[in-house]
């Protein structure tokens, strides 16, 4: 009668891993199972191997394959702004030591106070992520699972 006798797969299945039993998912999406730490994207629609986060501003995933370009570029990203920083600090008061620092204020008003604020907050929050970034290849973690277990530990 043309019934169809077609049966999705399980959702788990269990392997053995170095002696550790392991459940795989199954991504309905993909069709296959899901090695271990792996986390379908819902904006790539597709799974990556050791998820960490889906980065709109590089506009792809990071994972296993590009999270040490990822976290190269983090911390020289805060090396920069550091320096920058520095350079801005140095060069105002090298300035504020020939002319003074109101005359040096007054000619450039928008440079250094402007240049200042933007360079404290960047280098805060760029040295923040890659601080971040560095306690999660310390712990073997990916961002993805660190916020999972605060979920985890929040819902208790």
């Amino acid at each position: 009668m043309g019934t169809s006798t077609y049966r999705p797969p399980a959702r788990t299945m269990e392997v053995v891993i170095n002696k550790y039993v392991v459940k795989l998912k199954y991504c309905y999406t993909c069709k296959m199972f899901r090695p271990p730490r792996t986390s379908h994207c819902s904006v790539c629609d597709n799974c990556v191997e050791r998820f960490d986060h889906h980065c709109p501003w590089v506009g792809n995933c990071v994972g296993k394959r590009n999270y040490r370009y990822f976290y190269a570029f983090i911390l020289s990203l805060s090396f920069l702004t550091a320096f920058i920083f520095a350079c801005v600090v140095t060069h105002l008061t090298l300035r504020a030591q020939r002319d003074g620092f109101l005359v040096t204020l007054k000619t450039t008003p928008a440079r250094y106070p402007s240049g200042l604020v933007i360079c404290f907050f960047s280098v805060w929050s760029i040295l923040g992520l890659s601080g971040f970034h560095t306690y999660l290849v310390a712990s073997n973690l990916t961002t993805n699972e660190d916020v999972s277990s605060w979920a985890c530990a929040r819902d208790i």
